[in-house]
């Protein structure tokens, strides 16, 4: 589904590489681990994925197909048909992610395009559902509320809850359990292991190492936005050749 091939990433303005020829794929169904310490480019090679780098900013080289379609090439006005749809990614920071002067679910309504009362009802049915399945049973609640008056856990638990509303063929995972409890952890783990058995291809970016090792099949450790292993989370775990 997605190949990525030589894929580099350099800053215009001081011509620093960050991310240098980095080649990997993912299948459908297959989720992709990678791990590495903060600057390692794990998260540039992730937003390059999703055409999120600012191209006055930076510089790419390579190739990133989604599905024999080269996403490099793909103007920006044409990008709204596969964000989300398509290829879907849960932030880092959820305290960013959404605006704060409106409510929740006025937003996710706007940002869905609902027309008609009807439509929103069935959508805001849909949306109680997907809040408690990752432990967020008080949906009224969240979505009349302020993004200000939720926690960064709860948040984070919301946009994990909006992504699997849309069912995208891929899910980048950003960090997605730095701000929960590790009751929330495990039942994020569940849905990613159902949305798996769907055919959901992801790409899971983790410091959590456990996490890392129960929710992808295979693991890339990256180092200065180079990968240097990768390899099955039962070799990586018990005798890393790095």
């Amino acid at each position: 589904m997605l190949t990525v091939t030589n894929l580099s990433i350099r800053t215009k303005q001081t011509k620093e590489t960050l991310v240098r020829s980095v080649s990997f794929s993912v299948k459908s169904g297959e989720a992709l681990g990678l791990i590495g310490e903060s600057g390692s480019g794990k998260s540039m090679t992730s937003k390059c994925i999703m055409r999120l780098l600012n191209p006055r900013l930076f510089d790419l080289r390579g190739s990133v197909q989604w599905n024999g379609k080269e996403m490099l090439a793909v103007k920006l006005n044409e990008l709204d048909g596969y964000r989300g749809k398509q290829i879907s990614m849960i932030p880092q920071n959820p305290m960013t992610a959404f605006a704060p002067m409106l409510k929740l679910g006025k937003q996710m309504e706007l940002g869905f395009s609902l027309k008609g009362r009807r439509e929103r009802t069935q959508f805001r049915g849909r949306l109680a559902a997907a809040l408690a399945d990752v432990n967020l049973p008080d949906a009224r609640k969240i979505l009349g509320s302020y993004p200000h008056e939720l926690s960064g856990g709860t948040l984070q638990r919301v946009m994990i809850a909006l992504t699997l509303l849309q069912r995208p063929k891929l899910i980048i995972a950003d960090e997605i359990t730095t701000a929960v409890d590790a009751a929330s952890e495990y039942l994020i783990l569940n849905e990613l292991e159902k949305l798996r058995r769907t055919g959901v291809s992801m790409i899971v970016v983790t410091h959590e190492m456990g996490f890392a090792r129960e929710a992808a099949h295979r693991i890339s450790f990256l180092e200065k936005g180079q990968f240097i292993e990768t390899d099955s989370p039962e070799v990586f775990f018990s005798h890393p050749s790095h």
